[in-house]
């Protein structure tokens, strides 16, 4: 009979220890090493700069290094595939945004497949925001988007618009803002948005849209007007500019800056780090670097991320195929 008890103890010992290693780290334990951050975008950027400025503020709320490495190409699909392939366990995040559903969604467009979707990453929340605006020329005779509005009705397909290049997000941004309002417009697509914004002050198009980042420097130093910023509510640094509603055109476009966990990373995870993007959010000095360029910080739960991504592919997909129909139609 003892010998029978040792071995049933034996056995639930094997188990127990079976069980233990197969089991997912739990959110008590996480996280015991560093952090890994894959950022999309070019070291310097917009992108980066978010990227940099949550990692410090996260690692002090998590007591562990988070290390943010730019893995740049495709349009940041190359970043994304490496974050998606990576072990599900919290310790690989990348940096995502809804930019990013745009190379995505034209692949698709084309019927290719793309290295990587949203389907491929969970989120644990949103940090921030990026504006866009729509701007001028200083010297444009256009001195508000209703004059750029009513020019372009009264001559249909007269005017250039400039953006990054073709699908770039200031390319769509104007797509967009022109299938809105029913007008129409030459598109001239350079090799970046450097150059369109160049091109914009040097007065070879007639409008454009840009980052707040880089379009309010040139509109201080009398290079550019800004008509309008694409966000939902006026930006809080500026507040005399309107929006785009200001105008009665129902359309936005923000830069949704988000933390993305491959899919299969445990609920427990999400939610504790879910909890860091909210208090990284609270952090002064996180709020300080945001805003300063351009940036507005705000706070969004990982499911309402997930939402909004899954919103956003589809009034992508719906866009792309619209543009696929009109260059169709013109052969």
């Amino acid at each position: 009979m003892k010998r029978i008890s040792y071995l049933f103890v034996f056995a639930m010992v094997i188990i127990s220890s079976l069980l233990m290693v197969g089991s997912p780290v739990t959110a008590a334990d996480y996280p015991t090493k560093p952090i890994t951050i894959i950022c999309p975008m070019a070291a310097g950027g917009e992108g980066d700069l978010h990227a940099r400025a949550f990692a410090a503020s996260a690692e002090k709320i998590l007591g562990q290094p988070v290390v943010v490495v730019n893995k740049t190409g495709a349009a940041g699909t190359i970043g994304l595939q490496v974050c998606a392939n990576a072990a599900p366990d919290g310790y690989t995040l990348c940096l995502g945004s809804n930019n990013f559903l745009l190379p995505v969604e034209w692949e698709i467009s084309e019927g290719r497949k793309p290295l990587a979707t949203s389907n491929d990453f969970v989120s644990a929340g949103a940090f921030g925001q990026g504006l866009f605006v729509i701007a001028v020329p200083y010297n444009s005779p256009w001195k508000t988007l209703s004059d750029l509005v009513n020019d372009g009705k009264a001559k249909p397909g007269q005017y250039i618009f400039c953006s990054g290049g073709v699908n770039h997000p200031s390319h769509i941004a104007v797509e967009m803002l022109i299938k809105s309002v029913g007008l129409k417009f030459r598109h001239v697509p350079y090799t970046g948005g450097a150059p369109a914004a160049a091109a914009l002050v040097g007065n070879h198009a007639a409008f454009g849209a840009m980052s707040f980042t880089a379009a309010f420097p040139l509109a201080q130093g009398n290079k550019l007007r800004i008509l309008a910023v694409t966000s939902p509510t006026r930006y809080k640094m500026s507040p005399e500019i309107p929006t785009l509603k200001d105008f009665g055109i129902d359309y936005e476009w923000v830069t949704l800056s988000v933390i993305w966990a491959p899919q299969k990373t445990p609920r427990p995870i999400l939610e504790k780090l879910e909890g860091v993007v909210k208090k990284v959010t609270e952090d002064k000095s996180f709020v300080k670097v945001l805003e300063k360029p351009g940036s507005d910080v705000v706070f969004m739960g990982g499911d309402e991320v997930n939402k909004y991504m899954k919103s956003e592919s589809e009034r992508f997909a719906r866009l792309f195929k619209q543009l696929t129909e009109e260059e169709k139609g013109k052969k």
